[in-house]
């Protein structure tokens, strides 16, 4: 199963980079569902049949910026034994990318598999593995975090405190809200329901552009039928809603369109037709000299 991609939309660079890639049953993921619609779908035979399953971050370097989007597992996360487990940081490395580099870190969502890397451990403490970046989330999903509404899984208790409240300890996080340019090539698409403040992103550069999903979708099954909702997702109404969006500006922008849980490389152009949605895969593949 592959671990990296890279390729070129405009002028910006963009490397898919897994943190764990694996294969399992996804039945949770279509918990709405009739098996046979989904089963087929995905072209397997049972619902505990395995399916590829990524663990994905999005590496953009454009404009004199380098940002990372999403931070995976870290060293804490459950599928260890899967290939590829926990590499992250040695996959930016091999780009030729200085951790030192990056000069942001944006969080599609403050769920546990999506900022593990954020800090390391030194000397009994846990520090900013990113030393010279700034931390972008919708202020939305922070107060959603703060509330007391959140109830994590048990295995997961504490990874917040390890890997978000030392950077926001050091003054290192910024909000936004809502739909806004945040980086010269990157604006924030709010698409709530997974979490309330889950926020895909729209990079845009030389006319060309690719919508990064986050969890809004974790398999383009999900945006071709965007009524299927996941267990995971906390508001099936507005996830659903949130699908539709995303078919409306992939559609609008004739984007492609990725997500970090896709297996890499899947990336695809949504069209519709007769009430029909359609995801088309393409094949943009290419060795991209990021040092």
């Amino acid at each position: 199963m592959r671990l990296s991609a890279t390729f070129k939309v405009g002028e910006v660079s963009v490397a898919a980079l897994s943190d764990a890639a694996t294969e399992m049953p996804v039945p949770k993921f279509f918990n709405n569902v009739p098996v046979h619609q989904w089963t087929k779908a995905l072209s397997i035979k049972a619902p505990d049949d395995d399916v590829p399953f990524n663990f994905g971050s999005f590496l953009l370097r454009g404009n004199s910026r380098t940002v990372l989007l999403d931070t995976g597992f870290g060293e804490q996360g459950p599928y260890t034994e899967a290939e590829g487990a926990g590499g992250l940081l040695d996959r930016i490395r091999d780009l030729g990318v200085n951790l030192e580099e990056i000069d942001a870190v944006i969080h599609t969502h403050l769920h546990f598999d999506h900022v593990g890397w954020n800090t390391v451990p030194q000397e009994g403490q846990r520090i900013p593995t990113f030393p010279n970046a700034v931390w972008r989330v919708s202020d939305e999903e922070i107060a959603w975090w703060n509330s007391g509404a959140v109830q994590p899984h048990p295995d997961y208790v504490g990874i917040l405190e390890d890997v978000f409240d030392p950077i926001v300890e050091r003054g290192k996080v910024e909000t936004f809200s809502g739909e806004q340019l945040i980086e010269p090539f990157l604006t924030s698409i709010p698409t709530p329901g997974h979490t309330p403040g889950h926020t895909s992103f729209l990079l845009s550069s030389g006319g060309e552009h690719l919508l990064l999903v986050g969890d809004a979708a974790h398999h383009p099954e999900h945006l071709v039928n965007h009524e299927w909702v996941p267990a995971v997702d906390q508001d099936p109404t507005e996830t659903t809603r949130s699908r539709r969006r995303i078919v409306d500006v992939a559609i609008e922008k004739n984007a492609l369109v990725t997500g970090g849980h896709f297996p890499i490389l899947t990336v695809g152009k949504l069209s519709e037709s007769d009430g029909s949605i359609h995801f088309e895969p393409v094949n943009i593949d290419e060795t991209v000299d990021f040092s």
